[in-house]
């Protein structure tokens, strides 16, 4: 079994740090006016917020097993067969997925004879392929 961290881009990175610091500034805000028993509700959701900011930081994760691919990404769980995966090559794509950099790859793969995709961003590219048995082909 192998796992392969998600690449992080530096927009996302830049994303999540400014927010953090905007909700933790409000939450100093509240403390230092006294505010925070007066409204609970928004200090909690200011904690929520910034928790589920950096949930996908230290989940996204794919993991390489003799038998399967697994992409995890916060509450989400991708299972897909070796032997379902037909092509993978790269894209720049921006729809939503379990990756955290647009440096991405393009997994193709058959699930109950439907073709179907899902993009997703291992640092190593190479090794995640190579640990795949598949070769990179350009897009």
């Amino acid at each position: 079994m192998q796992t392969f961290r998600s690449k992080i881009d530096w927009w996302f990175w830049g994303v999540v740090i400014a927010t953090t610091g905007l909700l933790l500034q409000f939450l100093w805000t509240m403390y230092v006016k006294g505010t925070m028993q007066q409204y609970p509700e928004h200090a909690a959701l200011y904690f929520l917020t910034i928790a589920i900011l950096w949930w996908p930081i230290f989940n996204t994760r794919y993991i390489v097993t003799e038998q399967h691919l697994t992409i995890r990404s916060m509450l989400f769980k991708w299972q897909i067969n070796h032997s379902d995966i037909t092509k993978i090559s790269t894209s720049h794509n921006l729809i939503s997925s379990p990756a955290l950099s647009l440096d991405r790859l393009r997994v193709d793969y058959q699930k109950d004879g439907v073709a179907s995709h899902i993009l997703i961003s291992p640092k190593d590219q190479q090794a995640f392929c190579k640990a795949l048995n598949q070769t990179l082909s350009e897009h």
